[in-house]
């Protein structure tokens, strides 16, 4: 069997005294694109920074690739929940793509010929090459989560991480987003982990769902993992009920 692309092995993690995770297990296939969800405060970020070394287990192992995240071995590209760049900063969509490229150019180099035609090739994948010369604060949400996904490709990642990358978009900017992400990721043969509480769609298009609440509640394909019983006991969903008029209001009963 190959190595997966990702594997968390009695990952103990929290902050200060509060456990995230207890002996978290799990690992993901190598051209997988898994949903991540779960409800506010389960870890869903957290599971992220691992992956990306920006946190440390306190116990346990944590790998992608076979190594330990943020070392060596296959890149991995991040989109996280906001952008960073402020709407009036001076910043052009191409320069923002480039930022992408620092970690293959090296400390203190200016872009070259081949960086920039990575960046503009990297913007044509996702439909921007005709905004490569604009603001990036004069692009629409759906257009800024686009660039990001550009900016992430234009390091040559193995492994892409999205953290909310729908959050405040329309359900059909959602739609086209995911479509975007699935060519994607089949045609640059990419790991893809997107953390979302977007869980109708995101599940539409991933082949695998992970339900986590500070353990793996569930894992497998869609239709296996959002079963409602399931999730009602993970997101505490509120019992139907029937709106009634007040006294007063218009159609109330008299």
């Amino acid at each position: 069997m190959s190595e997966p692309a990702v594997s968390f092995h009695n990952v103990w993690f929290g902050y200060g005294r509060a456990d995230v995770f207890r002996d978290l297990s799990l690992s993901v296939d190598e051209g997988t694109f898994m949903a991540l969800i779960g409800p506010n405060g389960a870890g869903k970020t957290t599971m992220l920074r691992l992956l990306l070394g920006l946190e440390k287990p306190r116990k346990g192992h944590v790998r992608v690739y076979g190594n330990p995240p943020g070392t060596r071995g296959k890149r991995v590209g991040y989109v996280p929940q906001k952008t960073g760049v402020p709407d009036e900063f001076p910043l052009s969509v191409l320069e923002a793509v480039l930022m992408g490229r620092f970690a293959l150019m090296g400390f203190g180099r200016r872009p070259s010929r081949t960086d920039r035609e990575a960046a503009r090739t990297a913007l044509a994948r996702v439909k921007l090459a005709e905004s490569a010369d604009r603001r990036f604060g004069e692009l629409s949400g759906g257009q800024q989560r686009r660039a990001l996904i550009a900016r992430a490709l234009v390091g040559e990642p193995r492994l892409l991480l999205l953290d909310e990358p729908t959050a405040g978009l329309d359900p059909a900017a959602q739609a086209r987003f995911y479509d975007m992400c699935c060519v994607l990721q089949r045609e640059e043969k990419l790991t893809l982990i997107a953390a979302s509480h977007d869980v109708n769609v995101v599940a539409q298009h991933a082949d695998t769902v992970l339900l986590i609440d500070r353990e793996v509640k569930a894992m497998g394909p869609p239709a296996a993992v959002l079963d409602p019983a399931q999730l009602d006991q993970v997101y505490d969903f509120p019992r139907d009920h029937v709106h009634r008029h007040r006294p007063g209001e218009h159609g109330a009963e008299a």
